[in-house]
């Protein structure tokens, strides 16, 4: 799976399980780190990526590419605890 969302001052890509974010320079996190700190908000990712968290997550939401990986964490992280 290959995505790529456009800003007027960044260019961020999905490329398999590595978010690569453009501002100046190149930064790049693992994609189950980007999840993570959507689903927990802790995490350490540098701030161009940080920055975009929620914009990449809702679109690999909507394309499907996420659905079973967010249930998954979900369901570890907040259905062991209840």
């Amino acid at each position: 799976m290959k995505l790529r969302l456009g800003y007027p001052d960044r260019i961020v890509e999905v490329d398999g399980k590595v978010v690569r974010v453009f501002k100046g320079r190149l930064v790049s996190a693992p994609l189950s780190e980007v999840v993570g700190y959507y689903l927990k908000g802790e995490g350490l990712l540098p701030p161009a990526v940080r920055d975009v968290v929620p914009d990449i997550v809702r679109a690999l939401l909507s394309t499907g590419e996420l659905h079973s990986s967010v249930l998954t964490i979900t369901e570890y992280g907040h259905g062991i605890s209840s």
